[in-house]
């Protein structure tokens, strides 16, 4: 039962740290003979490196339990190292992934054969590309799980993007400022069309690498490629920065009352997509967590996320009326008829599919 670790992941922790504990400055061998002949003593436990449950060293909220029962978060340790490193609080996370990734290194330089050590080396080229990453995700590549595309995917995204969320939403709140940059009001419809079709430009990008992450994901029955979700996610994560800039571009600028209101149509338009961006992480954590579930030999589920980018309801007409309004104003100030030229909303309405 979740978040505890199943039979199978017990047993697999046990086998590959050698039925000895992962802790390089104990090694002790965990199984051994008993008094009774039919039975062997067994002193090894599979640890969590992130906390099963609240208030457990190293737990963490933002996980599900399915990936805390996961292979990626087990270490296999004697009784006494496990009582340790769950009693004592300087044992963090970080320092118990290099534990299990050194202990298996060190059981294949004494058991591997030649064969074992030539995939050893190829996996250690494979995992230099993720050497600056938080380790579960290099344990993520090194066990691959059921799922671990997007169980990566999910990790990676969070690594790139849970800052910038931060910052865009300390943006939001108004807990920073920058210069206000001034816009005289010969320039401003200029300036206000140029950020209108930034703002459309911007949906394209994050289109062709949605699709672009379905493709690193691999064919049905097929693994993905774990340097190609890599690359796709950073791509993403530099769309994030691109949303700030623009949402900081429509805030720090001043203007004259005239077009107060434009302006204020533009702000939080990105943001809003950027958050449904972000919520990707979690909906392929749960599928994930469906694929987990699936007996062997059974067909792995299929799910369609959905993510719609479209503005507010009555947007348009809004944008349409407050541009009336300029145009009004100008035409007041100038002392001529007729209407300034219009802006066209022009927006992109998209909705795209995913079957996973």
């Amino acid at each position: 039962m979740y978040p505890d670790f199943n039979k199978s992941t017990i047993d697999i922790l046990a086998k590959r740290a050698a039925f000895r504990c992962s802790n390089p400055d104990c090694r002790v061998t965990t199984v051994g003979p008993n008094s009774i002949p039919t039975k062997a003593t067994l002193i090894g436990e599979a640890a969590h490196i992130f906390g099963a449950r609240p208030n457990a060293m190293r737990f963490d909220p933002n996980m599900t339990d399915q990936s805390r029962a996961d292979i990626t978060n087990g270490l296999w340790l004697c009784r006494n190292c496990h009582k340790l490193i769950d009693s004592e609080n300087h044992y963090s996370a970080f320092v118990l992934f290099t534990w299990r990734e050194s202990h298996e290194v060190y059981v294949l330089s004494e058991l591997g054969n030649a064969t074992d050590r030539i995939l050893k080396d190829e996996l250690s080229i494979q995992l230099s590309q993720f050497m600056e990453f938080p380790p579960l995700i290099r344990r993520i590549i090194i066990d691959k799980p059921v799922a671990w595309e997007y169980r990566l995917t999910a990790e990676l995204m969070r690594h790139y993007n849970s800052p910038l969320i931060r910052r865009l939403h300390d943006l939001r709140g108004g807990y920073y400022v920058k210069p206000q940059i001034p816009i005289e009001d010969d320039n401003a419809l200029t300036w206000i069309r140029g950020r209108l079709s930034q703002l459309s430009e911007m949906i394209t990008p994050i289109t062709k690498l949605f699709t672009r992450l379905n493709n690193s994901w691999g064919l049905p029955g097929e693994p993905g490629d774990a340097d190609e979700i890599r690359h796709t996610t950073c791509l993403i994560g530099r769309w994030f920065e691109q949303v700030i800039n623009f949402e900081e571009s429509v805030r720090f600028v001043l203007v004259s009352d005239n077009y107060q209101r434009l302006l204020a149509l533009l702000r939080d338009t990105t943001s809003v997509h950027a958050n449904k961006v972000a919520d990707l992480a979690d909906q392929l954590d749960q599928i994930a967590r469906m694929n987990a579930n699936v007996e062997d030999g059974a067909e792995a589920r299929s799910e369609t996320i959905s993510i719609v980018f479209d503005v507010p309801d009555n947007w348009e007409v809004n944008w349409n009326r407050e541009l009336l309004q300029v145009s009004k104003s100008i035409a007041r100030s100038t002392n001529k008829s007729g209407c300034a030229t219009l802006l066209i909303a022009g927006f992109i309405f998209l909705v795209i599919l995913y079957q996973l």
